[in-house]
């Protein structure tokens, strides 16, 4: 269990078959999900890494509908991949944000929170155009029931 002072977590996401971060793109206040959009390509595969600092063990991890397999990346934990596909996901309408749920559950608690995204045709190139997303930190604390917070966000 993570202890009651909180830990900060490190995630990547890579295009799967050519290694790339992923993009992003600030949106101001325009959408109710957040002042940032993750870009992805549906029908395509990417890698999430996790790591925990300090080193916190992860049960699995469900995002947008999936459940993922979590793979220790260090005999020590700490640090997980998964794969997630997006194949069955829509390309988002012109204008607007899709918020996806980012589930990770841990022994005696879990950490839910939403992510803006807008999702292309994998032959989009507006997938990738933006920022380029080599990690995103989110600076957590844990409650007496086991609650994960995301206190602070970071892209860099």
């Amino acid at each position: 269990m993570p202890s009651v002072s909180g830990f900060q977590l490190e995630i990547s996401i890579r295009n799967a078959e050519n290694g790339d971060p992923i993009a992003f793109k600030v949106d101001g206040e325009r959408f109710d999900g957040g002042t940032r959009t993750l870009k992805f390509a549906s029908n395509a595969r990417y890698k999430v890494h996790i790591a925990a600092k300090p080193s916190t063990e992860f049960l699995s991890l469900h995002l947008a509908g999936s459940d993922l397999a979590l793979v220790a990346e260090d005999a020590k934990g700490g640090q997980y991949v998964a794969e997630w596909n997006t194949t069955g996901i829509d390309a988002t309408q012109k204008g607007s944000r899709h918020n996806i749920n980012f589930h990770l559950q841990c022994p005696g608690g879990m950490l839910k929170k939403q992510v803006q995204t807008k999702f292309y045709n994998r032959d989009d190139s507006h997938a990738d155009w933006g920022h380029k997303l080599e990690k995103l930190i989110w600076k957590c604390s844990v409650d007496n029931c086991g609650n994960v917070q995301v206190n602070e966000e970071e892209y860099k």
